[in-house]
């Protein structure tokens, strides 16, 4: 897996959509994040036979990671577009389940399930590498979990 090349996934998030918080955070909405990420893909991933839906409820949340975030989505997309399984791709967000033993303060993160995909255990390793918590096990496809920070997480 090649990362995209020059930063390219930063060239789909618009500069002049990140704001700073009450804290002097920087930060993006979701939905600023997400739609330019799913415009620019929804077609090449249906080329390949994945169709790619969202399924976000909170679209005005505030993401301080949100390079992390694009370079995840891009980088699992374009490994997608790859693919040749056919399969459906969802994005969504989550609450973290919090356990005893999670001292993180993140208390959401954006899930991609694909029903197609399958990762050995060196493409798994470069996501985590990212920060994305990975399961892809045959039968099952592919699920990663993206944390997402929000500008008040770590005062």
């Amino acid at each position: 897996m090649k990362m995209a090349g020059n930063k390219d996934y930063l060239k789909l998030l618009d500069p002049s959509k990140v704001h700073n918080s009450i804290f002097e955070r920087k930060f993006m909405y979701l939905a600023d994040i997400i739609d330019p990420i799913y415009h620019e893909y929804v077609i090449r991933l249906e080329k390949t036979g994945h169709t790619l839906d969202l399924d976000i409820l909170r679209r005005h949340h505030q993401v301080e990671n949100y390079i992390d975030v694009a370079k995840i989505l891009v980088s699992y997309f374009d490994f997608a577009c790859k693919s040749n399984e056919k399969g459906n791709i969802v994005i969504s967000m989550n609450t973290q389940k919090n356990t005893m033993t999670d001292l993180s303060p993140v208390e959401y993160c954006i899930i991609i399930k694909d029903t197609s995909v399958l990762m050995n255990l060196e493409q798994r390793e470069k996501f985590a590498i990212m920060g994305a918590k990975i399961r892809s096990r045959l039968g099952f496809g592919t699920v990663l979990q993206i944390p997402v920070i929000e500008p008040y997480d770590r005062l």
